[in-house]
């Protein structure tokens, strides 16, 4: 889990975690976050008495925010990287992540169609769900990813979600033609 900020707090990610090594917090310095406040603003601070001082508040509430999230996150035993610029984040997930996947990468990948059938299977549900928690009929349609066993195809299959059903009801691999 890559948690960007501090508003999911780490007493509400620690339930979900299989592990601390598998959280990131990334936070932005406050030489980043001020110039992103002042140019984003809610436009309350050019409604105030004291705009700088409203700026000044926002901010200063953001350092508590992070200055809880810290807290929390050592607690939990989760990594906090901040980030004085934007150009830095990317680097430093990947810094975090990569030695948990090197060994998934080194390995033999098996059943490369299997794997692609239970990622598609996951998406088909989470529509479904999703349509189901709103009542609504499903429209559009998702690029599913082709389930040949060719390692490395980077096809795709554009289906809606009752065809895609319709092809999991039949036992039909979803395949690219």
């Amino acid at each position: 889990m890559i948690v960007d900020g501090p508003q999911a707090l780490p007493e509400l990610v620690a339930p979900l975690a299989a592990s601390p090594d598998h959280v990131l917090y990334v936070v932005a310095s406050r030489k980043m976050q001020e110039p992103l406040v002042r140019a984003r603003g809610s436009g309350v601070a050019s409604r105030v008495r004291d705009p700088e001082r409203a700026v000044a508040n926002r901010l200063g509430r953001d350092e508590e925010l992070v200055r809880r999230l810290r807290h929390g996150a050592e607690r939990h035993g989760f990594p906090v990287v901040e980030v004085q610029d934007v150009t830095e984040t990317l680097p430093a997930i990947a810094r975090h992540v990569e030695p948990l996947l090197a060994d998934w990468i080194a390995a033999p990948h098996g059943d490369v169609s299997g794997r692609r059938r239970d990622e598609n299977d996951a998406r088909i549900r989470q529509w479904r769900f999703y349509m189901d928690s709103i009542d609504a009929e499903p429209s559009g349609g998702l690029d599913f990813a082709c389930e040949c066993d060719v390692p490395g195809c980077g096809l795709f299959v554009p289906l809606g979600l009752p065809d895609a059903e319709a092809a999991r009801i039949c036992g039909a691999p979803l395949l690219a033609h």
